[in-house]
């Protein structure tokens, strides 16, 4: 019973944890300086902010990574650490989504994404030898032509990443209607072909079902 119990506690601590959190203790100085900074907790490769569960920076050196892992639910990083990861590759999504971040630090192999069009400064380091990346720019104020002006507009969503919203009054595709979106047609569309759909494969299911 007793082990069983040490199982439970282990097993909900460990979930409340970030997977990439928990592996060993921070070692990257300047995620340790960062934390240090913002007042922030480390708790093996992560720092929390004060009383929170949101991640402000992480540890990810020395995790033999080949690509980025996924980090759309660190959305508040602002400090990152990739170094001594001599076989990580880019991909185009790579930190999709983090508008925090302002300091990323990236393997020898592995360029700034977006270069100086997104990042304000950009220094080669070392010990470990590596790739500084600071300051995200506004990337939609140097890239006029992302977006159809006329109708929608840019929005940052990471390092080389923007999103097009449409302007009040355009909607759709490419924003390319004018007008409210009809949401009562829409659904009401969705729903009588979700009906037909379900009566169709209910009967033909029902034809094929042997009788005893």
């Amino acid at each position: 019973m007793f082990k069983f119990v040490v199982f439970c506690i282990l097993f909900v601590y460990i979930n409340g944890q970030s997977s990439l959190c928990i592996d060993r203790n921070a070692t990257s100085k300047p995620v340790i300086d960062y934390c240090k900074s913002q007042k922030g907790v480390l708790e093996s490769r992560c720092c929390y902010a004060l009383n929170s569960t949101i991640i402000l920076a992480i540890d990810l050196t020395e995790m033999n990574l080949n690509k980025v892992p996924n980090l759309t639910d660190y959305i508040n990083l602002t400090t990152i650490d990739l170094r001594l990861n001599s076989e990580l590759k880019s991909e185009t999504d790579d930190f999709l989504g983090l508008k925090s971040l302002d300091y990323l630090l990236l393997p020898e192999q592995y360029k700034c994404p977006g270069d100086k069009r997104v990042w304000q400064i950009i220094d080669y380091i070392d010990d470990p030898k590596g790739v500084q990346c600071e300051h995200q720019k506004d990337f939609c104020a140097n890239s006029t032509d992302m977006c159809p002006q006329s109708r929608s507009y840019c929005v940052r969503n990471g390092p080389n990443h923007f999103l097009c919203l449409c302007k009040d009054g355009f909607y759709g595709y490419k924003c390319l209607r004018y007008g409210k979106f009809q949401a009562g047609k829409f659904f009401g569309l969705v729903g009588a072909i979700t009906v037909v759909l379900s009566t169709f494969f209910y009967f033909t299911h029902r034809r094929n079902v042997k009788k005893d």
